[in-house]
């Protein structure tokens, strides 16, 4: 009996830790100190109504801004469109570095010795893709709800991603000062 109360307990803490897995943080609270506990801890399956409800608050006027951290895909048909415009940018200010070093264009590189994925060095090429999202609304997308949200760094060029619930990290909200 004393077994089936210890295992009782600790698994009550693991379920607890692993559906209550997704922390929301007041940003202001956040940035004094890091180490801060969330104001909530949400299941991924809540994600989207509590999301709605810190729209709501924002659109009240009690709260300035809504964030959240996502992991979005970055190639295949799941990547957002703006990714795929970074991608090809960066591709083509490649080829222009490329061709005003060797005085060659890719596309007439005949010797194959072009790669875009790895650089001079032999090392893989990184593009920094957002993880911060500024989210604007939630959408019914194919029955299915999802996060529309702009990339923070691009929220000036009205890039917006596409979002699935399950994909949130972290959730932040500024309040009103």
């Amino acid at each position: 009996m004393k077994y089936v109360k210890i295992f009782e307990d600790y698994s009550a803490g693991v379920s607890e830790s692993t559906y209550s897995a997704i922390p929301v943080f007041n940003e202001l609270e956040f940035k004094k100190n890091i180490n801060v506990k969330p104001e909530m801890n949400v299941k991924y399956s809540e994600v989207a109504a509590t999301l709605k409800d810190l729209l709501k608050k924002k659109e009240m006027g009690e709260i300035q801004e809504v964030l959240v951290i996502a992991e979005v895909p970055t190639q295949g048909k799941g990547a957002p469109d703006y990714i795929k415009d970074i991608i090809a940018q960066e591709r083509e200010r490649i080829a222009r570095k490329y061709k005003a070093q060797r005085g060659i264009d890719i596309d007439d590189d005949r010797e194959g010795d072009f790669d875009f994925d790895v650089d001079r060095f032999g090392n893989q090429r990184s593009i920094f893709f957002d993880s911060e999202f500024i989210v604007d609304r939630i959408d019914v997308i194919d029955g299915k709800e999802y996060i529309i949200g702009i990339p923070v760094s691009l929220k000036d060029k009205g890039f917006e991603a596409k979002i699935a619930p399950i994909k949130v990290e972290e959730i932040y909200f500024t309040p009103k000062k």
